[in-house]
C-alpha cells in the first residue's frame, strides 16, 4: 500500500487520553458535556467535538486487566463515505488521508435522516459525526472526523519533529507511530511476532491492509468492541 499510515500499539497504551486532548486542541474543538457512566472512558463515544476517544475495556483473567483502544476514523483505502457523500465534500488524498471539505459539507441539507449517507455506509460505527452535547443542548455542525492532522505535514510554523499527527506527538509511552504505510505494516508484524513469544499469544494486526490506520491488538478484536 502506498502513502502514509498510523500504527497504534495497544500493548503500550496506558489510557492517559493525551491523544484525545491533543486532537481537540489542534482542531480547536469545544469541550463537550459528559456524565459519569460507571466507566473511566470519557466521553463515552466520538462526536463532532471528539474525533478520537480512548475506549476502556475491563477484562478478567486471573486478575482484572484493562484493554485500551484509541477509536477513530480508519482512513479506508477505498472509503465508502467518499462515494456516498451526495455533496462530494469528502476527499481521499493520494497519500491515503480521507478528509472533509467543510465548505461543501451541509449535513442538514444532504439528507433528512438522522444518520447521513456517509455515516450509514461506514463499516466502523457511523463515522464521521456532526453533533455534540454542550450546555445541555445538542449542537449540530459540519461533519467531522480524524483528518490525520494533514495540515501539520508541511506546516512551516512547526519544526520537522512535530510535522506529524498531534496524537502521536502527545503520546507519552510512544504507542502511536506515523510514517510510510508499508514500513509501518512491516513494523507491526514484527511487533506481533515479538509479543506472541512474550506473553501475548493472541497479538494481531487490525483491521489489516485495507486502512491507513492500524492497531496492534493483544486480544481478539471483539473484546475491543470491534466486529469488522
Amino acid at each position: 500500500m502506498t502513502g502514509i499510515r498510523l500504527l497504534i500499539d495497544t500493548s503500550k497504551c496506558i489510557g492517559c487520553r493525551a491523544c484525545q486532548v491533543a486532537c481537540q486542541q489542534w482542531h480547536s474543538l469545544p469541550s463537550e458535556d459528559t456524565v459519569f457512566t460507571g466507566s473511566y472512558q470519557n466521553p463515552p463515544d466520538m462526536s463532532a467535538a471528539n474525533l478520537t476517544v480512548t475506549k476502556f475495556v475491563e477484562t478478567m483473567d486471573t486478575k482484572l486487566n484493562w484493554l485500551f483502544f484509541k477509536d477513530q476514523c480508519r482512513h479506508c483505502h477505498e472509503p465508502p463515505c467518499v462515494e456516498h457523500c451526495p455533496l462530494r465534500a469528502i476527499i481521499r488524498q493520494a497519500d491515503g488521508v480521507v478528509r472533509i471539505d467543510s465548505s461543501k459539507c451541509f449535513p442538514t441539507r444532504c439528507s433528512t435522516q438522522q444518520v447521513k449517507p456517509c455515516q450509514d455506509e461506514c463499516k466502523y460505527d457511523e463515522i464521521p459525526r456532526y453533533k455534540y452535547a454542550k450546555d445541555g443542548s445538542i449542537v449540530v455542525t459540519k461533519m467531522r472526523k480524524c483528518d490525520f492532522c494533514y495540515d501539520r505535514f508541511n506546516n512551516s510554523a512547526l519544526n520537522a519533529h512535530t510535522r506529524k499527527p498531534a496524537c502521536q506527538i502527545a503520546c507519552p509511552p510512544g504507542a502511536i507511530s506515523f510514517g510510510n504505510a508499508d514500513f509501518l505494516m512491516a513494523e507491526a508484524k514484527d511487533r506481533v511476532s515479538y509479543l506472541k513469544t512474550h506473553g501475548f499469544p493472541s497479538a494481531r494486526v487490525y483491521p489489516g491492509d485495507s486502512t491507513h490506520i492500524i492497531w496492534l491488538l493483544i486480544k481478539e478484536k471483539d473484546l475491543y468492541g470491534q466486529s469488522e
